[in-house]
Parts: structure tokens; sequence; C-alpha cells
């Protein structure tokens, strides 16, 4: 089998993966070497493989779970004392999902889990009226330091006019 790309299996090249080490006595590391991956994603196939069979081989991360459902998961695996992959291979689902909904249980509670987050990439800001506002606050920012400059400079001029009218008095005195 050739490497895939970002580690993305075929279900038939998981069956197989499995198969190897269920039925031939493989050990997961060999495999895993075989297909160029990590031995643990191997060990979670195993896992779903024999809780569910063929069907324990792919995960179903793309349905919007439920509060409710996350707070169950959470709370079976606190009771039951279950680990990520064992409770990611019972329920189908991926152990960094599980590993997100604990984290955000242990911060924020069970509230935490019932807020829903925009899915996909966010849309964009709608630039050219934030582009005019900065370009109104950076005018802005240039016309206050010019008018910082220009005073400055005329308080130069006034002194440097009083000096020389001072020594020109000096002068004539």
């Amino acid at each position: 089998m050739e490497k895939k790309r970002r580690n993305k299996f075929s279900i038939a090249d998981r069956e197989h993966a499995v198969l190897k080490v269920l039925n031939e006595g493989r050990s997961c590391l060999s495999v895993a070497r075989d297909l160029q991956t990590c031995h643990k994603l191997v060990g979670r196939w195993i896992n779903g493989y024999k809780l569910h069979g063929k069907n324990g081989l792919s995960l179903k991360n793309k349905i919007p779970y439920s509060g409710d459902f996350k707070l169950q998961i959470i709370e079976e695996m606190l009771k039951t004392g279950l680990s990520l992959d064992q409770i990611s291979a019972k329920y189908l689902i991926s152990t960094s999902l599980v590993s997100k909904w604990r984290r955000d249980f242990q911060r924020y509670g069970a509230s935490g889990l019932f807020k829903e987050t925009l899915r996909g990439r966010p849309p964009k800001m709608n630039k050219k009226s934030e582009n005019k506002q900065i370009g109104s606050i950076s005018e802005y920012d240039k016309l206050l330091k010019e008018n910082e400059r220009l005073r400055a400079e005329n308080d130069y001029l006034k002194k440097l006019r009083a000096l020389i009218q001072k020594k020109e008095a000096q002068k004539k005195g």
C-alpha cells in the first residue's frame, strides 16, 4: 500500500490492515510501518472494528451533536473511566472531538457543551468600510502630528525672533 496524503485511508485499506493484525497475527506496529502511519491509529481501527465491524472503521464527524449527547458521553467517560480511544471507538467519534468536549466541560462546565459553534470558514469582513475607518483614523493622526509639529516650529521661531530682538537691543543700547 502506498502512503496516503494526510493519512487518509479508505475503508478497504483500513479493513485490510485490521485483518492483517487479527487474522495474520501481525503487530499494530508492523502494519503501521507498512502503511507509513502511527501504530495508535491502527489500534483505533482495530478497536472500532471489534465493536462495530466494518462500520467501526469510519467516523461520523460530520454530524452536529447535541449538547445532551456531548454531556452523556463526558459523564459516561468520567463514571466508567473509559479512555478517549475507548469512548471514541464505542460511539464512532474521533478522539480529538471527544477531547475537545472534555476540555470544554472542564473549562466551562456543562454549559460549555451546549454552545453551538459555527462550522467552516468565517465570513470575510467588509474591508472597504474598515479601510475607510482606518484611513480616516490614520489621516486624523497625521493631522494631529502635523499640527503638533507646526506649533513646535512656531514656538521655535518666536523664541528665535525674541533672541534676535534681544541681541539687536543689546547692540543698540
